[in-house]
């Protein structure tokens, strides 16, 4: 009978192998820019305590972030088609930077939800590149392993990103405007040394390629029904954050809780994706949301700290289940002329999430309360994994 501690070791071995060195680099960018992401889920707690806003008033300042990411998707991907996704990557990266930088000397409350717009349009602009370059680095069938080990980065560098941030924020919140603009910087040079050299070639294009998601019934299904459970799945670092520390818990402990997902990911999505990448996508996909909405439904259970690490651990393991899977998914859909585009709409359902999270979270919660709020996405994520299997069989 075999070890099962040497099972375990030769699934991560064979999980992690195959990948290209090009991919790795690729992936590596965005784990160093991943590492500064403090000023995204700690934006609600900066206005509140610099301007004293309420729940409903610092969600419409996160939504405006979200409008602006909204258009950043579309113009990453638009780019991405035209001058190269890693191009599109150094440029939106030093941009952003630069902009997190010039952020923190605005004193004008409402010149800051000016600066969050653009910010959001430089941040995401950045998104279709990196998905892009990644899903062409490596042959079609090492795909989605390609796709979950970028975000296996990412999720790793969010690990660090929003812990060390919460400890910034004590010092003064303008820290992490500039370790979040630094982290940019750096991922943004590293980029373009490592890979100035690459020059992949550029696919056929044909007239309207930018618009043909918009005309694809079926891939225009799975993003409305990727935005229902997305925009439930924001609640754990959007309004959750509030909730929190409501409770009685520190930016601190908030902190480490908003950890434990991206932690979760780091250690087991490449394995999982690994051991079930023969599986068909989409019933997959539809798995992982209703498990996100399940795991919401744990924080309905007496609240505590326990309470609110299982929750976020079964959001994390629908998550990991889900949006991997459909995000090679989408690529291996996409025509290969318009992959940026379709890549650019991909990301325009999680900025439209992100629009409408913090809007409709701040409202629920200070109208109706947390526990409404939870069952709200409880039953956002079993709707949601309705409309996958609906897509499924279509």
């Amino acid at each position: 009978m075999r070890n099962p501690v040497t099972s375990v070791v030769a699934l991560y071995r064979e999980a992690f192998a195959g990948l290209p060195r090009l991919t790795w680099l690729l992936c590596l960018a965005g784990f160093l820019n991943r590492c500064g992401s403090m000023v995204v889920p700690f934006l609600g707690l900066y206005v509140k305590d610099r301007w004293r806003y309420d729940p409903d008033e610092a969600g419409f300042v996160v939504a405006l972030y979200g409008i602006g990411a909204l258009c950043g998707s579309w113009l990453g991907g638009w780019l991405a088609d035209r001058i190269g996704p890693v191009r599109v990557q150094v440029v939106t990266l030093l941009s952003s930077g630069a902009w997190m930088l010039a952020m923190t000397r605005i004193d004008d409350a409402r010149g800051f939800a000016a600066a969050v717009l653009l910010l959001g349009v430089l941040n995401d602009a950045f998104r279709p590149g990196s998905i892009t370059a990644v899903a062409i680095s490596c042959a079609p069938e090492l795909r989605r392993k390609a796709l979950t080990l970028n975000r296996l980065m990412l999720n790793l560098g969010w690990s660090f990103g929003p812990t060390i941030g919460g400890y910034l924020t004590t010092i003064d919140f303008h820290w992490m405007f500039l370790a979040d603009g630094g982290t940019c910087a750096l991922a943004a040079g590293f980029l373009f040394v490592a890979l100035r050299h690459w020059r992949p070639e550029a696919p056929a294009r044909r007239r309207g390629d930018s618009w043909r998601p918009f005309q694809d019934r079926h891939f225009l299904w799975l993003m409305l029904t990727n935005v229902v459970v997305i925009t439930a799945f924001m609640q754990y670092f959007t309004t959750g954050t509030r909730v929190f520390e409501d409770g009685g818990y520190s930016k601190q402990t908030i902190g480490w809780f908003v950890a434990i997902n991206p932690i979760m990911i780091t250690l087991f999505e490449m394995p999982v994706v690994h051991a079930l990448q023969r599986r068909p996508a989409l019933p997959l996909v539809a798995l992982g949301a209703a498990v996100i909405g399940l795991g919401f439904a744990c924080f309905l259970l007496p609240f505590g700290g326990a309470t609110i690490v299982l929750g976020m651990v079964v959001i994390a393991v629908g998550e990991l289940l889900q949006m991997p899977t459909l995000g090679a998914y989408v690529n291996d859909h996409a025509p290969a002329g318009a992959r940026g585009a379709y890549n650019g709409a991909y990301g325009m359902s999680f900025t439209l999430a992100l629009v409408l999270a913090p809007l409709l979270g701040g409202l629920v919660y200070q109208g109706a309360g947390a526990a409404t709020l939870w069952c709200a996405c409880t039953l956002a994520g079993l709707m949601a994994a309705a409309g996958f299997r609906r897509a499924t069989r279509g």
